[in-house]
């Protein structure tokens, strides 16, 4: 089976490449490992950003590509991969557009800043109604009339195991299949086999021993990554690493949570003015609970043991309204229902009478959280925070019951990944080019195209993109 490209992997970047390189005549093959298209489509939360955008426009928003870069480089510090990170940027309006012209549809309230990151100065993340599932929609009728008409052939249930090279170039990709092992051939071959936050053991093996509490899609397992090291590709950006704060376990310990389902607001306090105080596993606060800076609060969590705290509350701080009679409570969409009825369940959210019985729930010091509330208590009727400056002090934890709501530290996306050129070619240890191989989406890592720090709209953006660039430019 010998194609013009020879994609690995049916996700964000794979199903762009296959359909621009099919929309130019070439013939498409595409390998990929469960029984359907899309990967993490069908779990992320799909933003996007781009400067420049007619979205912007029609709003009366001034940006460009160049001022987008700026912004980036002003939160990242100008790290990661410089060349990747200005392909993407220039590359990300057009990128919209070819969305748009594919009938996507964009959500009201966008372009808009968003604040869960170190936010840009002006508005330009987007996404759909329907999250990143909006993205697929757009894509998946154009994915079909090239499977249909046969530009594009999709190979499900086959797992990448190995490279095959013709001389110096590499054109096969072996997979293993119910029917045994296959072997696929190309003229081009694209990995675009997504992350490794869901591989424990290659994570750590990257990373150390640094806490895995992830909330990336299930088969987001690093597969394509082993392969393509034993051939010699170079590894780059785990240094970089940096946790979203809120993820909540379902199953004490079992290292898995889920941004979509359970999450607690404690990115930022612009969407949410805490109620609460947020203690360490000493009992202990660590931090200005009403500090605005994700970053901020990130690197701080990451100063604490296991890398996770507990938000404690009470009664009054649950049911209070805020200035517009709404309910905001802890956790993103829940009622206070629901709460309550998570907290009989005893497990990440504890409930209690009293703050030595929560103590006694959740396996904190008993005298260190009872002086720990009673100091906040006394900050909050003194309105001053001699500790950490927090501003915000309306409520003391007085009102039983009282409760105690465990977060952790998560993984959303890796960031370390296969180094590529400007060109898009997997190189070696060396800086070598692996002849016949190339890359895009997370498969390259965040840090590749949003260096040390989360910059909104530079994760799926960059992997629609460089797959449409693959897919426009190689024969």
């Amino acid at each position: 089976m010998n194609y013009d490209i020879l994609i690995v992997g049916a996700g964000t970047a794979g199903m762009s490449c296959a359909i621009t390189a099919a929309e130019r005549g070439l013939k498409v093959g595409v390998v990929e490992k469960v029984d359907y298209v899309g990967g993490a489509l069908h779990w992320s939360g799909g933003h996007m950003s781009a400067g420049g955008t007619h979205l912007q426009k029609e709003k009366g928003i001034e940006d460009s590509p160049e001022k987008h870069l700026e912004d980036i480089y002003r939160i990242n510090n100008k790290s990661g991969d410089i060349d990747l990170t200005q392909k993407a940027v220039f590359e990300a309006p057009k990128t919209i557009q070819w969305l748009t012209d594919l009938g996507m549809e964009w959500s009201q309230d966008c372009p808009r800043i968003i604040y869960g990151h170190v936010a840009y100065e002006t508005a330009r993340t987007i996404y759909g109604p329907d999250k990143a599932l909006s993205i697929y929609k757009a894509m998946l009728p154009q994915w079909n009339k090239h499977i249909d008409n046969g530009a594009i052939e999709i190979h499900f249930n086959n797992s990448f195991s190995g490279l095959g090279k013709k001389g110096s170039r590499y054109d096969s990709v072996l997979c293993n299949s119910p029917e045994g092992e296959k072997m696929y051939t190309g003229k081009n071959i694209v990995i675009t086999t997504g992350g490794y936050g869901s591989n424990p053991a290659y994570f750590q093996e990257k990373h150390g021993d640094i806490p895995l509490v992830s909330s990336c899609y299930p088969t987001a397992t690093g597969d394509g990554h082993g392969i393509v090291e034993k051939y010699g590709a170079q590894f780059k950006y785990a240094n970089y690493h940096l946790p979203s704060l809120g993820g909540m376990e379902e199953v004490e310990g079992s290292g898995r949570v889920d941004f979509n389902k359970a999450w607690a607001m404690v990115l930022t306090s612009v969407y949410r003015q805490p109620r609460d105080i947020y203690v360490n596993a000493h009992g202990k606060r660590f931090i200005r609970e009403d500090e605005v800076s994700p970053e901020t609060r990130e690197l701080a969590v990451m100063k604490q043991p296991n890398w996770c705290f507990w938000i404690v509350f009470d009664e009054r701080a649950l049911v209070s309204k805020d200035n517009n009679g709404n309910h905001n409570p802890i956790v993103i969409g829940w009622s206070v229902a629901q709460i309550k009825e998570e907290a009989k369940k005893n497990r990440s959210l504890k409930m209690a009478d009293s703050i030595e019985e929560l103590a006694v729930k959740t396996g904190l010091p008993v005298d260190n959280l009872k002086e720990t509330v009673a100091s906040y208590n006394y900050m909050v009727s003194s309105k001053e925070d001699t500790e950490f400056s927090r501003t915000y002090l309306e409520d003391a934890i007085s009102e039983p019951p009282f409760y105690a709501l465990k977060v952790h530290a998560s993984v959303l996306v890796t960031f370390g990944g296969i180094k590529v050129n400007k060109d898009l070619q997997i190189v070696d240890q060396d800086g070598k080019v692996m002849e016949g191989l190339y890359a895009a989406g997370e498969f390259l890592g965040l840090g590749a195209t949003s260096g040390s720090s989360f910059c909104s709209g530079m994760a799926i953006t960059p992997a629609l993109s460089f797959g449409r660039l693959l897919g426009a430019t190689l024969s």
